[in-house]
């Protein structure tokens, strides 16, 4: 028996597995993070204490940033959760009337 989607596995996963977009200023933190381990590397590498802890500041300046942006994802969903809410509680009143 034939099926029409052995043809075309993949067919329907662009809905599914999309890469999300992400603003240039949400990378610096994931920039700061890589460029920080490459330069404690990089000290470790050439016994350089200074660059060693340069690397690890900036590692922990992208890591504040990573977090910063998560929690302002979380407030932006509570934020539009509760416009719903108050959207659906204006509704209810003009029920009442």
């Amino acid at each position: 028996m034939h099926d029409d989607n052995d043809e075309h596995p993949t067919e329907g996963l662009d809905l599914i597995m999309r890469i999300p977009r992400i603003d240039p200023k949400d990378a610096t933190g994931l920039f700061d993070k890589v460029v920080g381990l490459g330069k404690e590397i990089t000290g470790e590498v050439f016994d350089q204490q200074r660059l060693i802890e340069a690397g690890e500041a900036q590692q922990a300046k992208g890591t504040e940033k990573l977090k910063a942006i998560r929690e302002q994802a979380k407030a932006d969903g509570h934020k539009a959760k509760a416009s719903s809410l108050d959207a659906k509680e204006r509704s209810a009143q003009r029920a009442k009337v």
